[in-house]
């Protein structure tokens, strides 16, 4: 081919690598978005599931003193 028709063909080429790019960037950041806010949600479920438990017995109902106190 021709310089011109070759560079033509680079120029369309790189076009197409471009976008394929930015879909898969747009893509990755979409996924990680959506991980992002799982991982968080999990977190928060966590932290309050641990901020809700309490013991199976309090010391006082067991006959001990609480070393709290």
């Amino acid at each position: 081919p021709s310089p011109e028709a070759w560079q033509e063909h680079r120029r369309v080429d790189r076009l197409e690598y471009e976008a394929i790019m930015d879909r898969n960037e747009a893509v990755f950041y979409e996924q990680y978005g959506v991980f992002e806010a799982q991982r968080k949600a999990q977190k928060e479920a966590r932290a309050a599931a641990a901020a809700t438990r309490s013991p199976a017995f309090t010391y006082s109902e067991l006959g001990l003193d609480d070393p709290g106190e």
